[in-house]
């Protein structure tokens, strides 16, 4: 008549899962591979924290708490571009790898994002190609290099000039074909009527512009001139030879015919 009752037990299911994602914010891109986890129990709570992933900053919240439903068990981490980055731009000698200008450093770069560099203009250098590079910003080596080679198309000029005047003594001398900081060395030619004053050999170092070499001469004062006597037709001496030392190159000088008994 009485207790007439059935009962049915029931326990929680422990085949639920859950899934994280890991995504960009605003696009939903995926950023590393899903997260699932099995054997989950209903109703239960479980905690996930978001994970690092090169390249990206984290989005607050980055640790989430969800209970276990039948569906629906679901996190979203999200994440954005890190725009901390940074990339460096070297001036380099080709084969040598000498510095040849200060490197360029550019912050703030976000990751991912493309930027292009040209090849500067360095004095005394060619630019060897590519003269142009384009890289994609990464968390680290963000490098570009560029490669010169000494300009080989420069020139010297050698001249010859009287002390204290400049006066042009001989043609100037061009040399073209010189090599960008290239050491040439030049003597002093020899000048008819001119000594050569000290320094009569000088080396220089080949720069872009003003690779002159000057070298320097007085006239000379060690010459002389003789004054002769004769008669004309026969050419007989009729008085000593006079004899004039210490004589300047160039200068004038006046003689008078002297006095000779019977002529």
């Amino acid at each position: 008549v009485t207790g007439n009752v059935i009962n049915f037990y029931y326990t929680k299911r422990t085949d639920l899962s859950y899934e994280v994602n890991y995504l960009e914010k605003d696009t939903n891109k995926v950023l590393a591979e899903q997260k699932v986890v099995n054997g989950q129990t209903y109703k239960s709570s479980v905690t996930e924290n978001a994970i690092e992933i090169s390249g990206y900053d984290k989005v607050e919240p980055t640790t989430e708490t969800i209970t276990i439903e039948v569906t629906g068990n679901v996190i979203n981490f999200y994440y954005t571009k890190r725009t901390d980055l940074s990339y460096i731009v070297n001036y380099l000698e080709k084969d040598t790898n000498i510095v040849l200008a200060d490197a360029k450093i550019v912050d703030g770069q976000e990751f991912g994002s493309e930027v292009t560099e040209n090849a500067i203009d360095i004095s005394g250098y060619d630019k060897v190609a590519p003269t142009s590079a384009t890289i994609t910003i990464e968390v680290t080596g963000n490098v570009i290099n560029f490669y010169y080679t000494k300009r080989t198309d420069l020139s010297y000029t050698v001249n010859y000039l009287e002390k204290d005047t400049n006066v042009v003594l001989a043609d100037q001398k061009v040399v073209n074909g010189q090599t960008y900081k290239a050491e040439v060395t030049e003597q002093a030619i020899d000048i008819a009527g001119y000594d050569k004053v000290a320094p009569t050999s000088e080396t220089i170092t080949i720069e872009v512009t003003g690779n002159v070499i000057n070298f320097y001469y007085t006239k000379r004062t060690d010459l002389s001139y003789e004054v002769n006597y004769l008669e004309k037709g026969t050419n007989a001496v009729l008085a000593p030879q006079k004899v004039v030392n210490g004589q300047t190159y160039k200068d004038t000088v006046t003689e008078n015919a002297i006095e000779i008994s019977g002529y």
